[in-house]
């Protein structure tokens, strides 16, 4: 939804953008061809006539000027003819220069200083000679002209050609403005087209990502489904309608692959002979645990039909402690369910007699009898709901998870209701002494436990001195610097930040159970603290060797990260996350039972939750 905000909002700057520089364009395009009009207009209605003119005028002083020499010279008053028509012509050439030059007020300056030199000229050289002339003085006339005429008529030739030379730069720059007005209109309307034509392509690129593909990426999954590929998530991309459909898809994709699964186990159940089937699967559903300071939640997904091998248990003790099992035996189906009920009977009766964990399981061998080539695994933890203390024995099962959260604990209102969650506290500092190894193929990192630090000895789960206990731990995110594993993936952006949380790995404490591997003192016990807000996380072993299409497993990498990916869920939503990781992570069917239980401390009532898939 971010992502088809974003789009939109860059749709609308991009045409916003695109428009301003359209009319700014066309803008251009307008006020050149307007400067063009004027420029034109300047040449063609004052600047060619003033040329012209100005022509007119020099040559009508230099008519004046020749006539007056030929007449001082011949003496005959006929050469002054044409000095009194262009006498007379001069002032109405000038009056037309003013009106023609009347926008140019530099080309009118020149023009009062061509006006003042012929003025000079009139009254130092014209005048003087026309009056020795009519005294008959020729001698005089002569002298003005050897002295003054030359001179000064020179004068007013050459500010006549400046003028002329002024007005003709000035058409040269007229024709300029017209052409560079021209070209500015040819390049405004280019720009404008390819700023139109960028638009275009800009919005059918926008659109290809913004519709096109998300309806395509739609297609394609829903095709794979139609094929058979069930377990193809509906992606939810692209602008709201198309998300809420892909919405809608997936919705009906969920219950579709709920439906066929719950057809292939119908199926199987009645391959297992039904009736004795569901019988023993009664008997190996655990018993409905009231406890007050701890919260137990379960799920048991079987491999095959309605039975797994797979099977867990919590009941209350005489002296008020809580008893937990979870077993796994080898192979799945009716054999295998039929042995794990002994099993869990041979355990529930040990425990149930006051025998502890390590005495429960070697009791639980030696009464098994012939098992053949069948073999077991099981985590055994008797805990006092009171002090939080609790004693386990690891047989050959996988690394059980102890879960310590610096929050609140979680608080459950009444038997039946769903655990609520508290706002994560601010996550403390860190404690010292940590040191992170990441290992590339579980993602296991060594916690150095301070001897000398009692707070430290109880959180890595140790009760005394236990120098050759191996115990290692991963941090959450929120638990100060951390190194992420090479193999492991980012969370996803936009969770909140949770307060600090740490995972104890709890290995096996001795092997597993068999006929063959029995011996006096072959399974340590093993003694941890459970605070309020702490839980243990217990699994077999078809949860973390699911493997995707390449062969890879699940990992506990990948279980631990999911967990501390949100460490403030409920139990019940950090299972089902858990369950729904390692199903996206290998879709299709299992081939292993997946069994995993959540137990947590709280100061409220709490009851044991169970669930299949």
């Amino acid at each position: 939804m971010g992502e088809t905000a974003g789009l939109r909002r860059g749709i609308r700057t991009l045409t916003l953008l695109a428009s301003i520089a359209i009319i700014v364009m066309l803008v251009l395009a307008v006020a050149s061809a307007l400067r063009s009009r004027h420029a034109a207009s300047e040449r063609g209605k004052h600047l060619d006539p003033a040329a012209t003119t100005t022509a007119m005028l020099l040559a009508d002083f230099v008519d004046q000027e020749s006539a007056l020499r030929g007449y001082i010279v011949t003496r005959d008053r006929g050469f002054l003819e044409p000095f009194d028509d262009s006498r007379r012509s001069v002032p109405a050439l000038n009056a037309r220069l003013d009106d023609l030059l009347a926008d140019f007020p530099d080309l009118r300056a020149q023009r009062t200083r061509v006006d003042v030199a012929y003025g000079t000229w009139r009254r130092e050289v014209v005048e003087p000679e026309l009056a020795a002339m009519a005294r008959g003085d020729v001698a005089g006339a002569a002298g003005i002209v050897r002295a003054n005429a030359r001179r000064d008529f020179d004068e007013l030739r050459r500010q006549a050609a400046r003028l002329a030379g002024q007005i003709d730069r000035e058409q040269v720059e007229a024709s300029g403005r017209v052409e560079s007005s021209s070209v500015l209109l040819l390049s405004s309307l280019a720009s404008a087209m390819f700023v139109i034509l960028g638009v275009l392509v800009t919005i059918m690129i926008v659109l290809r990502r913004w519709l096109l593909r998300p309806i395509g990426a739609l297609q394609r999954s829903v095709n794979s489904v139609a094929a058979g590929r069930y377990d193809t998530r509906i992606p939810s991309v692209g602008p709201a309608e198309i998300v809420a459909l892909a919405a809608d898809v997936e919705t009906m994709r969920a219950q579709l692959v709920r439906l066929v699964r719950q057809n292939e186990r119908s199926w199987e159940a009645l391959a297992q002979q039904g009736p004795a089937v569901i019988a023993l699967r009664d008997a190996l559903t655990p018993s409905l645990l009231r406890a007050r300071g701890l919260m137990l939640h379960g799920r048991v997904d079987p491999a095959q039909g309605e039975l797994a091998g797979d099977w867990y248990d919590a009941f209350e003790l005489p002296d008020g402690r809580v008893a937990v099992v979870v077993g796994d035996v080898s192979g799945h189906g009716a054999a295998a369910g039929v042995f794990a009920l002994r099993l869990k009977q041979l355990l529930d009766a040990a425990l149930s007699t006051g025998a502890g964990p390590a005495a429960a399981v070697e009791w639980a061998v030696e009464n098994l009898g012939e098992t053949e080539e069948m073999f077991a695994t099981a985590i055994i933890a008797v805990v006092d709901p009171r002090s939080g203390e609790l004693h386990y024995v690891n047989a050959g099962h996988p690394d059980a998870l102890l879960l310590r959260r610096a929050g609140p604990a979680w608080a459950m209102a009444a038997p039946a209701a769903p655990p609520a969650i508290p706002h994560p506290a601010a996550p403390p500092t860190p404690p010292a002494g940590a040191v992170d190894d990441a290992r590339v193929d579980d993602a296991r990192v060594d916690a150095v436990v301070d001897a000398a630090d009692p707070a430290r000895k109880r959180d890595a789960g140790v009760a005394g001195p236990r120098p050759s206990v191996s115990v290692s731990a991963i941090v959450g995110p929120a638990a100060g610097a951390r190194r992420r594993p090479t193999n492991q993936a980012p969370a996803p952006k936009g969770n909140r930040r949770h307060p600090a949380a740490q995972i104890v790995r709890l290995p096996p404490t001795g092997p597993l159970m068999s006929g063959l591997l029995a011996a006096p003192g072959a399974w340590e016990i093993r003694t941890l603290h459970l605070e309020p807000g702490d839980a243990l996380i217990a699994y077999t072993d078809g949860l973390v060797e699911a493997r995707d299409a390449a062969g890879r497993q699940f990992g506990a990498h990948r279980l631990i990260a999911e967990i501390l990916r949100d460490p403030g869920r409920t139990p019940v939503g950090l299972l089902d996350a858990a369950f729904d990781a390692v199903r996206r992570h290998a879709p299709g069917r299992q081939g292993d039972d997946r069994t995993a239980i959540i137990l947590a401390r709280t100061s409220e009532p709490a009851a044991i939750t169970g669930g299949r898939s």
